[in-house]
């Protein structure tokens, strides 16, 4: 692939890492005359398309990583919670931290390759590209099921959910509605990872029914789902709160239960998924106070806004940081 193709997958990720435009929760510097790909090459000493699976060729050197913490990847964690926490943080300690949103792959070339201190993933560890990094969960994401909010379907099963998803079911008179096709749209999110949503729905299989419309991004899945009147998907409670409380998407209970945050009858919630934080290199002095104000009971109350937070004690368990648990 030519450098140009490869770029265009990347480049507000690297854009964002340069400092030249990106979201970030610091002081961005003046745009540099080399582009970011051209950085990024050089940085890492190789002139490749970079991507999860050439992440074993690229050699780690602390001294490569960014003078203020950083944060890169999925923009669940960013939108959800990261964002509003890390400004807290910046304003309680003085420190200066960026936090780039993206996606799971950005997270973890970020990290494999000394470019971010910590990549977030919002899928599992194991079973990942990222499988053998060290980590630690954060949070649970809530995985919502939308349609519109004409349709008077209020619940559907987790299981005629999977018979939707591989097709079987094809018709809302078979879960309550009207006598409607059920538009059934997939997100493709995160293909190479163990998808949370395709991993529940789809029982080991291998793609969507045949009769699916699919969709590429966040915000183009949201947006076709509010568009057809019996539409019905899944997506993160994160990104599909705004369309909810304008009133262009309803949420359905799973089995009885709704999907609600901060409730104890979330806990029962079948349908979620994780939210990580990976790194391939310590560095005590950010990191650590970092961490230890995102396990911090006022940031547990930010992430309950959206999310499910995860207590310290937990994540320890889980998760897989021997530095930070000394």
């Amino acid at each position: 692939m030519s450098e140009e193709g490869c770029s265009k997958g990347r480049r507000n990720f690297l854009i964002a890492l340069g400092g030249i435009g990106g979201a970030s929760l610091g002081l961005a510097g003046a745009a540099p005359r080399e582009t970011p790909m051209d950085r990024f090459y050089r940085a890492s000493g190789k002139n490749m398309c970079v991507s999860p699976s050439s992440l074993s060729t690229l050699r780690l050197d602390p001294g490569a990583l960014p003078n203020d913490l950083t944060l890169v990847g999925t923009r669940l964690m960013k939108l959800g919670f990261l964002d509003e926490a890390t400004q807290l943080y910046g304003q309680r300690t003085g420190k200066k931290v960026r936090v780039i949103g993206g996606g799971c792959d950005d997270g973890l070339i970020s990290a494999r390759s000394g470019k971010a201190h910590f990549g977030e993933l919002c899928c599992p560890v194991e079973g990942s590209p990222a499988a053998g990094m060290h980590w630690l969960p954060v949070a649970h994401d809530v995985k919502v099921v939308l349609t519109s909010p004409d349709n008077p379907v209020r619940n559907i099963s987790m299981d005629n959910l999977r018979r939707v998803a591989s097709g079987e079911i094809q018709n809302w008179r078979y879960l309550g509605g009207a006598d409607r096709p059920v538009v059934f749209i997939a997100h493709n999110h995160c293909p190479t990872y163990l998808e949370p949503v395709r991993s529940a729905l789809l029982n080991g299989r291998e793609s969507w029914a045949k009769s699916a419309m699919h969709s590429n991004t966040d915000s183009g899945h949201l947006r076709q789902l509010a568009r057809f009147s019996h539409s019905l998907g899944v997506d993160s409670w994160v990104l599909a709160m705004p369309y909810v409380k304008r009133g262009q998407l309803k949420v359905l209970s799973i089995d009885g239960i709704p999907p609600v945050i901060g409730n104890k009858t979330q806990a029962d919630y079948p349908l979620r998924g994780p939210l990580n934080l990976i790194f391939a290199l310590w560095v005590e002095e950010h990191m650590r106070p970092y961490l230890d104000f995102l396990y911090s009971e006022e940031v547990q109350q930010i992430i309950a806004k959206r999310a499910v937070p995860i207590l310290r004690k937990e994540a320890l368990t889980q998760g897989s940081a021997p530095e930070y648990r000394g």
